[in-house]
């Protein structure tokens, strides 16, 4: 009798697969599209919270930060895998006699004591993040990153010195190797993380470069509003029939949403020079020209 439920269990089993995996990588987007947006905001001033950014918005802004050190480290697995399969696994399966299996040895030993360093290197970092860790900078992660992955292959190649035989499936990982796969893996979501910092600070410092070259705004506003600064003028409106009495012109548009308008000074500095987050309504009217 044939089992028909079996195909639909097979089916659901991936597509649940393929569910989770999606909400995964989502969920990593939208943080490192989070981590590199609040980089650039907050150089001027401004949280990420006054924006409205959604999902969508911080998942387009994780592009530039998250896609080039992914696709680094999918290009480099590749290689360890390539040199894996070609050179040193061959080797680790080797009789002990061979040279091939000396050469798996030294491998082991130096897989072993590298880890072991770059693991020191990480936890001295963690312990001392004022004194070792600031100045290690991207470089910790990756260390740990680094330690995990040595270490995991160190066990991974004498394993593989027990099973010649390449028919006969590996080991489940213990405990041990579960550890070293969530190091791993903290190690690179590290990484990725303050390479979007640093995308989105370098992001914010083009941007306070270029100021006069960025959309120059006129606003127009019913009320008299608090703003001032270099350049910013501020003309009365006596016309009778309308609502905006107030031009403020000498602004530039640092970004805008559905909801709000973040507005600087064509002259700004940091430090000295305010940000002005501008809530869209009828009261208000933006115009802006291109340069």
């Amino acid at each position: 009798m044939t089992d028909v439920a079996a195909p639909s269990s097979v089916l659901w089993t991936r597509a649940t697969t393929v569910l989770s995996q999606t909400v995964l990588i989502s969920a990593l987007l939208y943080y490192f599209g989070w981590v590199r947006s609040q980089a650039t905001w907050s150089y001027f001033g401004v949280d990420t919270g006054l924006l409205g950014y959604g999902t969508a918005d911080y998942a387009l802004r994780s592009i530039n930060s998250a896609f080039l050190p992914l696709i680094g480290s999918g290009i480099a697995a590749l290689g360890a895998a390539a040199l894996h399969r070609t050179v040193l696994g061959p080797a680790a399966r080797a009789t002990p006699s061979t040279r091939r299996r000396r050469m798996a040895d030294a491998t082991i030993l130096v897989a072993r004591v590298g880890g072991v360093l770059l693991m020191g290197v990480a936890v001295t970092g963690l312990l001392l993040p004022v004194a070792v860790g600031n100045a290690l900078g991207v470089a910790l992660p990756l260390s740990l990153l680094a330690a995990a992955c040595l270490l995991s292959y160190a066990d991974h190649l004498r394993a593989c010195g027990h099973r010649p035989d390449r028919r006969v499936p590996p080991r489940t990982p213990g405990l041990r190797g579960l550890l070293l796969t969530g190091l791993a893996l903290l190690g690179l979501l590290w990484s990725v993380a303050l390479y979007a910092q640093a995308t989105g600070q370098d992001v914010a410092r083009s941007i306070a470069a270029g100021l006069r070259n960025r959309p120059s705004v006129t606003l127009y506003s019913a009320e008299r509003l608090s703003i001032t600064g270099p350049g910013i003028t501020v003309d009365t409106l006596e016309q009778d029939r309308t609502k905006y009495h107030f031009r403020y012109s000498g602004l530039v548009s640092l970004t805008q949403t559905s909801e709000r308008y973040v507005l600087v000074a064509a002259g700004w500095r940091k430090g000295s020079d305010a940000v002005y987050v501008v809530p869209a309504g009828d009261g208000i009217r933006v115009d802006i020209t291109t340069r």
